[in-house]
């Protein structure tokens, strides 16, 4: 217990350290740029206000576009969200059992070139990715709808949402990751003397190594990628016209609108930490409970 709240602790000085860094580098570059705008010029006193705003969630009123920036920001944040598990777990599932399988056959035959796939596949550039599977589905197919907000989908609006999630589960160089660390896990654990032994009683070597060749790996590098893959559905969110963080973030900067770009990345601050934090849990729970 005693190391669980020493880990909380960290991450909650290293979530609050990350906070003030990034906004007040905005803030004070804001105050660098020419020109006059809204929200610039209050110096240290107009930054201290601007930290109680944001700790106590009262994000106010844009003064570009005149809305609630909750109404502004949530909406986006939820669909970044979106579009970054979704990806996960289409490159989870591509992933995994190639690593598996890489690592059952020790990279040969047809588990070498699923090994090589996966590499090309993570080398493709995400927005190449993207405006080519848009150009292939909407010149030639037709059955998957191009994103957008109004769009009914034949009836079905979830099938709006699978071109993006596809392309960025693709291109977001996770699924050479994935298949290279599970493998090798795999691979190592199944070498060790219990799995063998384990084999020798008759047992399936997959099921006796799955927690600590599949699952630990799987968990440390799923969570470790959620920073890289939110960078990449920016690009994907530009692709597609998906109403995100990363195209607000865009326009807010466009706009100068200061107060919704430091909310945005108040937010993506704290989900990332949260992440983190959620991730050394899961992992200090599932050891403690295999020991």
């Amino acid at each position: 217990m005693s190391r669980f709240l020493k880990v909380f602790s960290r991450e909650l000085a290293n979530a609050l350290l990350l906070v003030i860094g990034v906004t007040a580098i905005l803030y004070l570059s804001f105050n660098l740029m020419p020109g006059t705008f809204i929200g610039k010029g209050g110096g240290v006193e107009g930054y201290l206000n601007l930290l109680k705003r944001l700790f106590s969630f009262r994000f106010g009123v844009s003064p570009v576009s005149g809305r609630d920036i909750k109404s502004l920001v949530l909406p986006a944040f939820r669909n970044t969200l979106l579009l970054t598990f979704g990806s996960l777990f289409v490159s989870v599932l591509i992933a995994v059992p190639i690593g598996i399988f890489s690592a059952y056959r020790r990279f040969k035959s047809y588990s070498w070139a699923l090994s090589i796939f996966s590499y090309i596949i993570s080398s493709i550039p995400v927005f190449f990715l993207g405006y080519l599977v848009l150009y292939v589905v909407a010149r030639y197919t037709g059955f998957l709808p191009v994103f957008s907000v109004s769009a009914s989908a034949r009836g079905m609006p979830f099938l709006s949402f699978v071109l993006p999630i596809v392309v960025l589960g693709l291109g977001n160089d996770s699924i050479s990751e994935i298949v290279r660390l599970v493998g090798g896990e795999l691979e190592r654990v199944m070498s060790l003397d219990y799995v063998i032994a384990a084999k020798a009683r008759g047992e399936n070597m997959l099921q006796a190594s799955v927690h600590e060749g599949i699952v630990i790996p799987l968990i440390s590098i799923v969570f470790s990628k959620i920073p890289f893959i939110i960078g990449g559905a920016v690009v994907v969110e530009h692709v597609f016209n998906w109403p995100g963080m990363g195209r607000l973030a865009f326009q807010a900067t466009l706009d100068r609108d200061l107060p919704v770009l430091i909310i945005i990345a108040f937010l993506s601050v704290l989900f990332v930490r949260t992440t983190t934090l959620l991730k050394d849990m899961i992992l200090y729970s599932y050891r403690t409970s295999e020991s």
